[in-house]
């Protein structure tokens, strides 16, 4: 479990970027977090990252993560960010994936790289240039140099702003997948269409502080929750029709009652 305790950050300006927070994230659950620009939800990733100074607490499996080893703790936890080309490094995907092994310093290294680009529908693309490819594509890459190693969490930067419909639904199927392999996702957003995948929702207010934690049956049968945000008519469908009737909120399946 990632446990966070009295979190409190300052930029250097004085201003305040996270006041109060305590939260925790398990393993084989998606947590999003949503909030107004501005509100923290990059640094509270940063911190989950220890990227960042802070005050207050975080601990993985109860070991404070700023006193361990970094290599230890990058082995447990990976951060994608909001854009690829800020994590991408070499010409040739296949380099990009060994230089996160080696640091790591990883063994069996060609294996884990072809599994890392077979978990991300990337393999084909081995020997390609990264920025020949789409920005979904550019994703894919740095999530799988993430996931060359084997990670109990991820924490993922508003991934899915930047790429296209079809991009999108390969990192919903991917981090759906990832769940059912007992990987901890923590997931920042502004796409509220996207707390369909989560177990969890964290809400952040202006004042940089939590406003709410919720499970999606929650927020689903109280959209007053999200007073605050679009409310996209998926969510209202579902909230007419009742939480319990739906099993994994395809639009086909949502379809079925429109047209009934």
């Amino acid at each position: 479990m990632i446990k966070i305790e009295n979190l409190n950050y300052s930029y250097k300006e004085g201003n305040i970027g996270l006041e109060k927070i305590n939260l925790s994230f398990k393993r084989g659950e998606i947590t999003m977090i949503v909030g107004s620009n501005g509100s923290g939800k990059s640094t509270l990733l940063s911190c989950l990252a220890n990227l960042c100074k802070y005050d207050g607490l975080i601990t993985l499996d109860d070991n404070d993560i700023k006193k361990m080893k970094n290599t230890e703790f990058r082995k447990k936890v990976g951060i994608v960010f909001q854009n690829p080309n800020t994590q991408i490094i070499f010409n040739k995907v296949i380099d990009d994936i060994k230089f996160t092994l080696e640091n790591l310093e990883e063994d069996n290294i060609e294996e884990k790289v072809n599994n890392a680009l077979k978990i991300t529908r990337m393999l084909k693309y081995k020997e390609s240039n990264p920025y020949n490819l789409s920005m979904g594509e550019r994703q894919r890459v740095a999530l799988a140099s993430v996931l060359a190693s084997k990670k109990d969490y991820l924490l993922l930067d508003e991934v899915t702003s930047m790429i296209d419909y079809n991009g999108k639904q390969d990192i919903y199927k991917l981090i759906l997948k990832l769940k059912k392999e007992n990987i901890g996702i923590v997931m920042t957003t502004n796409i509220i269409d996207e707390l369909i995948y989560a177990d969890n929702i964290v809400i952040l207010n202006e004042e940089h502080t939590v406003e709410g934690i919720y499970k999606r049956k929650e927020i689903f049968e109280n959209l007053n929750l999200l007073k605050d945000f679009y409310i996209p008519f998926k969510f209202k469908l579902i909230n007419k029709i009742g939480y319990d009737k739906f099993k994994n909120f395809q639009d086909k399946e949502l379809l079925k009652y429109v047209h009934q």
